[in-house]
This record gives structure tokens, sequence and C-alpha cells, in this order.
């Protein structure tokens, strides 16, 4: 970068300079002069000469902060040498009337540091970020700075942007600044609906001024976040509000690799071996879904309480060779939002300098998967030597050794260091890629061979580990059995709540809801209780399904409960409703508090020591999934209660479904209890619904994209749903692993999506889009729902206008005497013109009602017949039937009847058909 001296327009040479004010000196003249750099992408540069003041005191100023500066610090050797080497800088807000004509681009990204530690590379470790940014680099000498600290100008940054914190996003909380890169700030969040820790990230600069850009990056995020596996950081959501883009991740409790090597120095070699090992299997799951990351470091590398490694910033990073129209001048291509994230340039480096491979420094964008594996090497030598390979003043010293210099030898640095490991770096950081490993599954059978894991068939564990964990579930277990006869009791409690509800007309009317309240308030009591308390299974599925739901659907769900809570009052029944609830809240705080809670209190201990244990097979190098079968294959016949435990509901589900379908295994993996059948019921209403909100998300910004180069709004509201439905259909197949080389299966899926891509706006992919999405809304279950609270209401005001309910009914329904027979059971109203009975009416929108918990639109036909028949059962001719002589069965009980069995094939038929 150069610039010219206002005093004597000498040309200077700057280097990578951050955003900022500085006040350097001209090397000729010895003239001070005003260096202001901006924070935009290109960064705007503006030099003028500084005001007529005395400068004896700024000079003084400045060295005493230079002298505190060098003095202050404490840190390890490579960060307190890179800090003392660099300088300072003043930190300002960059002037708004920057000279326009003195533009330049930076090819290394100022955010990111040698030592590999960006403003948020731990973002989602939830530790304070330990900023070491470089101060601005001054080339060959010719300009000396005179400004505050990184360490000063990032706290300050930080603390402005802090203040202009939003409370909220979305539905996410903020909570508090973690770090900020060149494209935005990270936090961490608190999903509200959820109540989880996230990481948010938001988007903002020029990416969000460039429609197509935007649109690519989130096509780019939407793929990451398909991608789920046990090391690498999963993306959960991403979204919009009021302008601000958003990305949510998963929050890892835990620090990065990077601050474990700051706080403890240097890692055994066996137990960064581990590190590495689950690192690169992370990142060859990525690489076979064909995607690169192009900023493996070790503070990318994040270390959870449980000892697992996962790879951060993975979710947000460039596929490589997709289609894109966007006419970007200087062929601008996104990278994504990897920690100090910069917009990529054909021919221009991103990535961190002290890990970089030497082919990425000349152009990131062409860039394979061997460059992955480079940096992996490199933060391998970091966890055994303390300091990563390379080290220099500035970026382009060490992009220059990375690119000529052998590295220096790892078992000099640490005699401890194995030979055997030390080849496994030396080969992983080969300067030809062609040198190195061919693949990741090369490095990682080499890592294994080092651990002394064999994964050819799977963990083939010793006998003192399979009875190790066999006494260990077993101990958990036996401390569970209380908390196991919940299915029972919850079984035995709705038989005898169904028994009491029909016996209960003849004995009270008024108490007729007691038993469904009662039975109703204790389930969800226990799921509540159980939510706030912990994980509980059926809340978190609730949780996100309440998420999911639209205004309409909320508005819904309550027009509903203000009919049932009229209809309950206007009848008289509200007594036994409060009662049931009253005893059902009772009742379910008994029973977390003296069964499920002390379960948990007495398996503390022994689930405590099940988690050590497989925390120490997993540092021993045990791939993730062979852990988890030998983990349910020798827990014995309770496996499925200590699994949960240990790896969670989720996993339990996933494997349980895959043992049965394996012969070989003999435990029990049926899962059709109460609780698992809820939770898939939700599961796939969950689906469902954030399919089609990624969808409508997708196909917004792709349309705002096309209109943003011409396409008219009809066309491009066509061809972006397009392209949206070839996203999402290219990125959730299954990768096909048969091959055992990514190198193919990333070629692969790579290809197929960008065929997709480019078919989708050529015209040629079509995917039949739902014209009939609005009649379906009119027939689906919500206006089941809308329905049959209308008729609930008509009921309630034709039960008073008609007569039915008197003094006399209502003196014996306080008294709790009002039984059946004393209810007029021939009482009729008019509906729509035609004679009916008025409790047909009742009994009509009670199951239509009922029928909105039936998926889709095909209920709807079976439901209208049977509206039909219960309504205008009697004016069909349906006659009365005389049973012994003084017992008669009225024509809309006999609709009734026929209704019901109406609706049972529309039940069966239309919540398999949704299936």
């Amino acid at each position: 970068m150069q610039i010219k001296c206002p005093h004597c327009q000498t040309t200077l040479s700057l280097g990578t300079p951050k955003a900022g004010r500085y006040k350097p000196t001209c090397k000729k003249c010895n003239e001070p002069f005003l260096l202001t750099v901006s924070q935009d992408l290109p960064p705007k540069v503006r030099v003028r000469k500084p005001q007529q003041k005395t400068s004896s005191s700024a000079k003084q100023s400045s060295a005493n902060q230079s002298s505190a500066h060098r003095s202050a610090s404490h840190r390890p050797a490579e960060a307190a040498s890179q800090s003392a080497r660099r300088g300072s800088q003043r930190d300002a807000k960059p002037d708004e009337s920057i000279d326009q004509s003195n533009l330049t681009r930076p090819v290394i990204d100022p955010n990111r540091t040698r030592g590999g530690s960006s403003s948020d590379g731990v973002q989602q470790t939830g530790l304070p970020q330990d900023s070491r940014d470089p101060a601005a680099s001054i080339a060959n000498g010719d300009l000396r700075s005179s400004s505050k600290s990184a360490e000063s100008e990032a706290a300050d940054r930080n603390a402005q942007e802090s203040a202009n914190m939003p409370a909220r996003l979305g539905g996410y909380r903020l909570i508090r600044l973690l770090g900020r890169g060149a494209m935005g700030a990270v936090y961490q969040a608190k999903q509200v609906s959820l109540d989880r820790d996230v990481a948010l990230k938001t988007i903002r600069g020029r990416l969000t001024s460039s429609p197509a850009s935007l649109a690519r990056f989130t096509r780019e995020a939407y793929a990451a976040a398909q991608l789920t596996h046990h090391n690498v950081v999963q993306i959960y959501d991403f979204g919009e509000d009021n302008g601000q883009h958003y990305f949510s991740m998963e929050w890892v409790r835990g620090g990065s690799l990077a601050d474990l090597v700051r706080e403890k120095g240097r890692v055994a070699p066996k137990l960064a071996a581990t590190y590495i090992l689950q690192a690169a299997r992370g990142l060859q799951f990525a690489h076979r879904n064909g995607m690169v990351h192009r900023d493996v470091k070790p503070a990318n590398l994040l270390l959870a309480d449980d000892g697992v490694v996962k790879v951060a910033d993975l979710g947000l990073v460039k596929i490589p060779d997709q289609v894109d129209p966007d006419p970007v001048s200087e062929g601008a291509l996104l990278s994504g939002l990897q920690s100090g994230t910069q917009v990529t340039m054909q021919g221009t480096a991103v990535g961190t300098p002290a890990y970089m491979a030497p082919e990425q420094s000349a152009d990131s964008s062409s860039v394979d998967h061997r460059a992955d594996i480079y940096s992996l090497g490199c933060s391998l030598f970091y966890l055994l030597a303390g300091q990563s390979p390379f080290l220099g003043d500035e970026p382009a010293d060490v992009l220059q050794q990375h690119a000529s210099a052998s590295p220096p030898d790892l078992t000099a640095v640490n005699a401890r260091v194995p030979d055997k490991l030390a080849r496994v770096v030396a080969r992983s950081m080969a300067k030809r890629p062609s040198e190195r490993y061919a693949s990741l599954a090369e490095m990682i059978d080499d890592l294994q061979a080092f651990l002394g894991v064999e994964l050819t068939v799977g963990f083939s564990p010793t006998n003192e580990q399979a009875d190790r964990w066999e006494s260990l579930a077993s101990a958990y277990a036996k401390t569970q059995r209380m908390a196991r006869l919940t299915s029972p009791l919850l079984l035995g409690l709705t038989i005898v709540m169904l028994m009491l509800t029909l016996a209960m007309p003849f004995s009270s009317f008024s108490m007729i809801l007691l038993p469904p309240a009662l039975l109703i308030a204790t389930c969800l009591t226990v799921i509540v209780i159980g939510g706030m308390t912990g994980h509980h299974p059926v809340a978190d599925h609730l949780r996100r399904w309440l998420e999911t739901l639209s205004i309409f659907e909320m508005l819904v769900w309550g027009v509903a409960a203000i009919a049932l809570t009229f209809v309950t009052v206007m009848m008289g029944l509200w007594l036994g409703a409060i009662i049931g609830l009253i005893v059902g809240v009772g009742l379910g705080t008994a029973y977390h508090f003296a069964v499920l809670a002390t379960a948990e209190q007495a398996g503390r201990t022994p689930l405590d020591n099940a988690k050590r244990f497989i925390r120490d097979l997993r540092i021993e190098g045990i791939e993730e999934n062979s852990l988890r079968d030998f983990a349910a294959r020798f827990a014995g016949p309770s496996w499925q209660t200590a699994f949960e435990a240990v790896f969670g509901y989720e996993a339990m589900a996933g494997i349980r479904s895959r043992l049965a379908a394996d012969q070989a295994f003999t435990g029990p993996t049926k899962a059709d209890s109460v609780r698992d059948r809820l939770c898939r019921y939700l599961a796939d209403k969950i689906k469902a619904k954030r399919e089609a909100e990624d969808r409508r998300k997708l196909a917004r910004l792709e349309q705002q994209s096309l209109v943003s180069q011409g396409v008219s709004n009809k066309q491009a509201e066509e061809q972006a749903w397009q392209v949206a439905a070839a996203v999402m259909e290219g990125v959730q197949k299954v990768v096909d692993s048969s091959s055992g080389d990514e190198r193919v299966q990333a070629e692969a899926k790579r290809q197929r999506i960008k065929a997709m891509l480019a078919d989708a706006r050529s015209g040629k992919y079509k995917r039949p889009r739902d014209r009939h999405a609005s009649w379906k809304l009119a027939l689906s279950g919500y206006t089941r729902m809308l329905l049959g609270c209308m008729l609930l209401t008509v009921f309630a005001f034709a039960v008073q206008a008609s007569g039915v309910v008197d003094e006399a009914l209502i003196a014996s329904a306080r008294q709790g005497d009002l039984h059946l027979q004393d209810l007029p059971l021939d009482a009729t109203t008019d509906v729509l013109g035609v004679r009916t009975s008025v409790w047909s009416v009742g009994i009509a929108g009670l199951l239509l009602c009922m029928s909105a918990f039936v998926s889709g639109w095909r209920m709807s036909p079976f439901a209208a017949v049977a509206t039909i028949v219960i309504l205008f059962g009697p004016a069909l001719a349906i006659p009365s039937l005389a049973i012994a002589g003084s017992v008669t069965i009225l024509p809309w009980m006999i609709a009734v009847v026929i209704a019901m069995v109406i609706y049972l094939p529309g039940v069966i038929y239309g919540e398999e058909a949704e299936r």
C-alpha cells in the first residue's frame, strides 16, 4: 500500500494497517502527519497534516504508552514477542470525510492474527477473548507508529459495540459481546423459546449491501447447517430482524485448544494427537460433503467439557465451485463468516497466516481439502510445541516462510514428541499439496495407529472395558427403577380417568371435566417442571414445536382456549375443571419431587462415573459412533436408561432405530411408549415447518438478488423458488461413502449442487410448486378448530336460550347433585333453518376440535360428512331405538355413533398420508 507524505509528497510504503487513527512520522522530512484508516471493505485511507499544536507532550505520552505496553504483559513467549514487535495503535472512530480517491484493498485481513486468535476465534467457548490483534504494520521502517496499544483499541471498540448491542434479535436475547470480525459481531445469546445458549453471529457491511452476495452466503450457510457431526459445531438457524441478518450456532461450553495452550502450555503428545484426531474426523465429514474450511487453527478447535473437540466456523465457509451469477466486481467470491472473515477475491489470500497453506496465500478460492490438512498439521505442531511453526514481524514474512522455509524440528523443540507423531506433522505440513496426505482418511489412520486405536471393524473393547461399562450402566439403572415406571403409571392413570369421565355424568354431571382436567394438568406439570429443571424430551420437543407456530396458528389456539373456557363456564362445568386442574398440578408436582427428582439425586454419582468413563474412552481416540455403539451393546438389558442419560434422548432414539435392524442385537429397541410417539409426532411437525420456513427465507433472498440484477419480480419469484428447492434437495442428499475417498465424494457432491443450481437458473430444473396451498389451508386442522369453536359457542348460547339450564339445574349443579338423567336430552334448536338437538351441536363442535390434531387437509372431508350426520341426522330420517322397553336411544345419539365411525378412517388415512 502506497501513501504520500502531505508535507514533502514522498511516497511511503504502508503494510496492512488496522482501522483507526495514527500519527506517524515521515522518514525523509521527519514531519508528523495524521493517517486515518476506515473500517470499510476496502478500507478508505486519508492522509493530512496535523493541526498546529505543541507535540512534545504528545511525544512523551506516546513514549510512556509504548513503555507501559512493553512492560505490562506477562504472556506466553510467542504472544509477548509479537506484541513487543508490533508497537501500538490509537483507537479512534474513522473520519467520515475520507478522501475517496486514495483507496486500496489489503491482501491479508488485518483482523487475523499471526498467532491465530482473531476477534471472534473463540466465539462459542463462552470465554473472554484475549485480543492480541497486531497494530498497523509499517513496512520497511518507513513509518513509526505512535498510537495506543492494540489491546486498548480492541477493548474500547468492544466496549462501544457492547453499548450499542441490541436487546434482542429475532427470537434471541443478547447477553454479551464475545468479539467482532470484519463482517460482524459475535454474541452470547439466549434462544428464548428453547431456553438454550447459542453463539449469534451478525452480518453487516458490504455483504448486506449486495443482495446477490447475501443470497449466496446464505445458501452456503444453509448447506453447512445440514451437516450434523459430533466433531462439528452445529448451525441452528439463520434469519433477519429489522434489516440485521444473523446466524445462530451451537454453544460449546469449554475453551479452544488455543486457550488450552495459553493457559497450560504444551499438550502431552497422546492427548494432542487425540484432539487433532477428533478435529480431523469433523473436517473429513465436511470434505466428503464438498466443503473446505480454509481457516483451521487452534482457536477454531473447541474443546467441550465432555472431551469432544468440535471444529468451529465450518458452518460458514465457502462451498467450492458453486455457480453464482453475481457479477460482483473483481470476481469476488464469498468465503463465509470465519473468524476475521473477509470477502475473498480471485488471486488473494484468506486465512490465518500462522496456519495457512502455501498455496492458500496465493489464491484461497481455488484451494482444496489438502489446505485444511496443512493447517491441521500446523495446529498439531502448535499443541506439541507451544508455538506456531513460523514466527515473523509481518504477515507477509510468515507467509513467505510457509512457502519456502522448512519448519522447525519438532523433536528439537519438544524432545518428548515421539518420532512417529513428528512424521505425521511433517507429512501434513509438506510444502507441495501432492506430498501431503492425499486425504484426511490417511492422516486419521496414522493418528489412530499412533494411539493404538483400530477402527477397521469398529471399536473392540477389552474385557475390562466391557465389564466396567456394564457395571456402571447397571449401577445407574438401579437408581432409576421408580423413574422407569412413568409410562406404566401414566397408562394406569389414563385408564382410571377415562372410566371416571364415563361414570361421572351418572353421579355428578357438573364434575364431568374433573378427570380429564386432572389428567392433563398432571402430565403438563411433570413435563414443565422436568423441562425447567433439566432436559425433558417431551418438553424440548414442545418448545421447538411452539417456536415454529405462526401468528395465525397462535391466534387459532388462543380462540380455541377462549371458546372452551366460555363453554365450560356457560355449562356450569367450571368447578370440576378447576378442581381437576388444582389436584393435577399438585399430583404432578408431588410425583416429580418424590420420584423423578429423588431418582435423579440417587443416580448423580453413578452417572458422573459413567460419563467420566466414556470421556476417558473418547480421549483415547475412540470414534464417536463406535463409542456409542459400544455403550448400547454392553450396557445390559436396561441400556436405554444409561445411554440416554449420558448421550441424550436424540442420540438414544437414533441408535435405537439402527439397532432395531441389527439381528445380532438382542436388547430392547421398541419405541412405542407414549413419550416416544409424542416426540416422533412433534419431530415430524417441526421438520416440516422448518423446511418450509427455510425454503421461504432462501427464496426471498434469492428473489432480491435476481431483482437487483434486472430480472422482473414475477420471473424472479418463480426462479428463486426453484433455486431454493435445488439448494435444499442438493445439500440434504446423503453422501455415498462407499468409495472411501473424500475427494471423490466431495467432487461428486459439488458437481451435483453446481448442476442443480445451474439448471434451476436456466429453467431445466423444475420442482412442482404446491398450487393448491390456499385451499389446503382452508381445509386444514386450523379451519376445523375454528368451526368447532364456533359450534361450541353456538351450543353454549343455545343451552341458555332453549331453557335447558333452569334454576333447578343450576342449583343441583352448585350442590354437585346434577345427574345425567336430570338433563333434558331431547332439547332442540335451529341450525341453518333445520331443527336439531342442542346436544348434537355441542358434540359436533367437540369432535371437530379434536379432529384438528390430525395433520393436513385429508381429514376434512370425513369430518365434514360426520358433522352433517350429527347435526342433521334426525332430519335425514335416522330413527330412535328402544331398548328393554323403557330405555329409548334418541336419533341424535345414533347419529353421533355413525359419525364417529365415519371419523375413524379419516383419522387413519389423514395421518398416514401426511407421513
